[in-house]
């Protein structure tokens, strides 16, 4: 079923027909998780409670279609589940993003964009039971950012919040690093991944960080790197750090992207054919 719930959402989104109706679900989200997180927390308990509250209606339900005798196999389950599955995953968004970025950055927006919105959220979709694995994954995700950009009234706010996308990203992150592994240079990535040994951080950012970088490892990115200048005096002109990649450097990262995507994709359609048999 997943696949199928892939290729409809493609269609869809190639012919932007879910614009409006994807806005309406996203301010859903946002006003349901909007109303744990709207008021003053004052400690870290107080704050992970209201996560866990937050979740509890979806457990409830998942509980319930356990019981039910529904499954994928099931005409309206399936239908349900293909369709939410349409309102919560943006396969393509990251594209569009790609094309307004600051080709001179060297951290792209867009792969981040790409993790959460189509990887993280199909991973989630397929692990736990029926789709409301990506709407837990999305109301959390619209809590923590909610509560992320309130992180200069209160270091609580920005300390929780990190944790607890670093824990919900983490493994989906993970996976994500080995398909990028796969679909680009796969010795450099994963000697990057090795290094990163015994200096994992439990924060979001530096998960943020890693998957940016390994996109760029990926790719080869020293093949792009500009000379720095260098002043008559022998010293190093640093003011140009911002601007270490070739402009190119984003076409390539885009590539590597539609090649991870389309490796999951497959993976994903042969677990779902493999599961009707």
């Amino acid at each position: 079923m997943s696949f199928i719930a892939i290729l409809l959402t493609i269609f869809l989104e190639q012919r932007k027909l879910l614009g409006g109706i994807r806005g309406w679900f996203n301010n859903k989200i946002e006003q349901y998780a909007n109303l744990f997180v709207k008021r003053d927390f004052q400690t870290v308990r107080e704050i992970r409670l209201y996560f866990i509250f937050a979740l509890i209606p979806f457990l409830l339900v998942t509980m319930l279609l356990m019981i039910l005798p529904l499954n994928s196999h099931h005409l309206p389950y399936f239908i349900i589940n293909c369709l939410l599955f349409v309102l919560c995953v943006d396969i393509l968004g990251w594209k569009d993003e790609a094309k307004k970025a600051n080709r001179g950055s060297d951290f792209q927006q867009f792969v981040q964009t790409f993790a959460t919105k189509f990887f993280a959220t199909t991973f989630w979709f397929m692990v736990l039971p029926s789709v409301l694995g990506a709407i837990c994954y999305l109301v959390l995700n619209a809590m923590a950012t909610k509560l992320r950009a309130r992180g200069e009234e209160s270091l609580v706010y920005s300390v929780v919040v990190d944790k607890m996308l670093f824990w919900i990203n983490l493994v989906p992150y993970t996976v994500l690093i080995i398909f990028i592994a796969v679909a680009g240079d796969f010795e450099e990535v994963m000697r990057y991944a090795l290094e990163q040994r015994g200096k994992v951080k439990l924060s979001f950012f530096y998960l943020e960080n890693v998957l940016n970088e390994v996109a760029f490892v990926a790719i080869g990115k020293d093949k792009f790197a500009k000379p720095h200048a260098i002043e008559d005096d022998g010293i190093e002109d640093v003011r140009s750090t911002n601007n270490l990649f070739d402009p190119k450097v984003v076409d390539y990262v885009v590539a590597l992207l539609y090649r991870s995507g389309l490796f999951f994709i497959a993976f994903v359609s042969i677990i779902s054919i493999i599961n009707l048999f």
